[in-house]
């Protein structure tokens, strides 16, 4: 990027536009492949007037929700085929820098849903407190559970050894359709007050009816977690 190239806040503010929106819109143009998700933007010169040539109009809405994908035709697919091609898709899926371990997707594809919605930067794997640094500089931590219909409320998250964090963003995926049930923000004192501490995990647990109920404390972010989520499963490489 040369160094008279505006940065994506600069483009914001001259435009007057949330940064999140111009973040938005040029990953759906696949400026980058989505390795770089979670890295500071580098710019060029054209990209740079296509992005006031766009921000220039008046409507920037983002698009609607598309409706959850069918997975009938896996009801024909034998277990073996179905290891077969999970294991392949975890290789698509660390090969298109979405996920950065060998362990199940969905915490790796939290992480990078919540740096969408925080405008932040991923930490790296060797941070144990934190999981992204959001774009106002706070330290969030990101917890995720699979919902099905027999997931009882007193089912955890995983528990919390670390508070070197300012807020932890509990997240609710369903487990049947893909979609985002609900996301709470707690800050630290919060999960601290009303998690549980566990001795044999020598952690602090927050339970899926205290982030699923209608009156959960906490920031709802469900919304700004939905669009990300959304926009993150329409990626190709």
């Amino acid at each position: 990027m040369a160094d008279s190239s505006p940065s994506v806040r600069e483009l914001a503010d001259e435009l007057n536009v949330d940064p999140k929106a111009i973040r938005a819109w040029m990953r759906r143009q696949n400026w980058r492949h989505p390795v770089e998700a979670g890295s500071a933007w580098s710019l060029t010169a054209e990209q740079v007037d296509l992005v006031r040539a766009h921000f220039s109009r008046a409507d920037h809405a983002m698009p609607p929700l598309a409706a959850p994908a069918d997975n009938d035709e896996l009801a024909e697919v034998t277990v073996g085929q179905l290891l077969v091609r999970y294991a392949n898709i975890l290789d698509e899926l660390r090969h298109r820098g979405l996920v950065r371990t060998n362990n199940a997707p969905i915490g790796d594809l939290a992480e990078y849903c919540a740096a969408i919605v925080y405008d932040g930067l991923l930490a790296p794997n060797s941070e144990k407190s934190y999981d992204l640094v959001a774009d106002d500089g706070r330290k969030v931590q990101v917890k995720v559970r699979m919902i099905r219909p027999g997931t009882s409320p007193s089912a955890v998250f995983s528990p919390i050894r670390s508070f070197g964090f300012d807020v932890c963003i509990f997240l609710l995926v369903d487990g049947d359709h893909g979609g985002v049930l609900a996301a709470r923000e707690w800050t630290a004192q919060e999960v601290q007050e009303f998690g549980k501490h566990r001795a044999h995990t020598n952690g602090v647990v927050v339970r899926v009816g205290q982030i699923k109920s209608p009156a959960a404390r906490g920031s709802d972010l469900t919304d700004q977690f939905r669009r990300a989520w959304q926009e993150l499963i329409e990626q190709v490489r």
